[in-house]
């Protein structure tokens, strides 16, 4: 695995970007022969996925949930897969609970405890993440860098490999040749959000424990949509709050520099889970992306087409719109387009991920009419947007 750790790094992170001395090397597991993993981030919208994943793999999974108690952890974990309508056919006795918490010393689990399940798991999957655009970098620490501290810690006690969950934000906004799964990430001083700074310190932390010959992966999604096929999706994602906030105004904003990579949340936790099962997919990194952005012009059409009657004004009377309205959904984010009138990110390259699945039949859903109207009839099923216009 290539470092991406510059040479100089801003005083803000440099002492963040420190590896603790008790995360030294050993050998990788045979993924093939791995029968029982570790799950952070079940009761999260990729976990929830990756549980399904996992298990439908035949493995036993084990989740660090918090909670008072494993009956009231039990509850989130199916009110969460109930919620992306994954609940029904899961074999949950091949689940097992463990009550604790990523940040804290143990994963907050008792030695014993800890001890146990260490010596059960062959493979870990941390999708936990605290997803705040606008928290700032010292707030996200704790849940972000910390925790992927405590989670390399687990690993070397488990002698498990670590299938670590980033983000295609690690790279500096922009334009250009396609970002690789090898090229240069940040510097975190060019990363707008406190989130995406959080998460290029925590993959230096795993970068540096790959050095040391601690068996890890990365895999860096692109912006995280829905089921291709059952358009099970979340509803707090920056782009569907601005498709709802122009919903409930009526208005579109004209011209709107609105360029993301989106990808279906169904096909990146099928790539995380099948390199982790590929006999060579140990100390790869990879890129969960779409082969397209999707625009702003894009967006307006697939509502248009989904039945939804938008009128396009000027950016600054749709912002006034939303202002206006406390309960819009895309009300809190609007100090983020405030001092701009584009949100845009990198383009991605994922040739090293197509390489090592090749043959696979993996491939990144088009978000087209037919999937696009599956997540708007997902969100009008759950109440989260109102039915198109007859």
């Amino acid at each position: 695995m290539t470092s991406t750790i510059p040479t100089e790094v801003a005083d803000e992170f440099a002492a963040d970007v420190v590896l603790a001395d008790d995360i030294t090397g050993f050998p990788a597991p045979d993924p093939q022969t791995v029968s029982e993993v570790f799950l952070t981030g079940a009761t999260g919208f990729l976990g929830a996925f990756l549980l399904r994943d996992l298990l439908q793999r035949g493995l036993v999974v084990h989740c660090l949930v918090r909670g008072a108690d494993t009956d009231t952890a039990l509850e989130r974990l199916k009110a969460n897969l109930r919620a992306y309508e994954l609940l029904d056919g899961l074999d949950l006795d091949r689940v097992h609970l463990h009550i604790g918490d990523v940040t804290r010393p143990r994963l907050g689990m008792a030695k014993e405890a800890y001890t146990e399940l260490a010596g059960r798991v062959g493979a870990i999957y941390h999708s936990a993440a605290k997803v705040n655009f606008l928290t700032i970098y010292k707030w996200l620490r704790k849940s972000t860098v910390e925790a992927t501290h405590e989670i390399l810690r687990f690993a070397c006690a488990a002698q498990a490999t670590l299938h670590h969950v980033s983000t295609t934000g690690v790279f500096e906004p922009g334009t250009g040749a396609p970002r690789g799964e090898l090229d240069p990430t940040g510097p975190p001083e060019a990363l707008s959000l406190g989130y995406t700074k959080s998460k290029w310190v925590a993959e230096q932390l795993v970068l540096e424990a790959s050095r040391r010959g601690v068996p890890v992966t990365i895999h860096r999604p692109g912006q995280v949509w829905g089921d291709s096929h059952t358009g099970a999706c979340q509803p707090n994602d920056f782009v569907w709050r601005f498709i709802k906030g122009s919903i409930q105004t009526g208005l579109y904003p004209r011209k709107f520099r609105l360029s993301m990579n989106m990808v279906p949340v169904d096909y990146v936790s099928a790539v995380i889970v099948a390199a982790s099962r590929h006999p060579e997919g140990t100390g790869g990194i990879y890129h969960e992306v779409s082969p397209a952005t999707l625009g702003s012009e894009e967006i307006l059409r697939l509502l248009r087409a989904a039945g939804y009657e938008l009128k396009e004004v000027g950016i600054l009377k749709w912002m006034k719109a939303i202002a206006a309205d406390l309960t819009n959904s895309m009300a809190p984010l609007l100090s983020i387009l405030v001092e701009s009138e584009k949100v845009e990110v990198a383009e991605f390259s994922d040739e090293v991920t197509r390489d090592l699945l090749k043959g696979s039949g993996l491939g990144c859903p088009d978000i087209d009419e037919k999937v696009f109207g599956g997540y708007v009839g997902y969100f009008v099923r759950h109440g989260v947007l109102p039915a198109p216009p007859a």
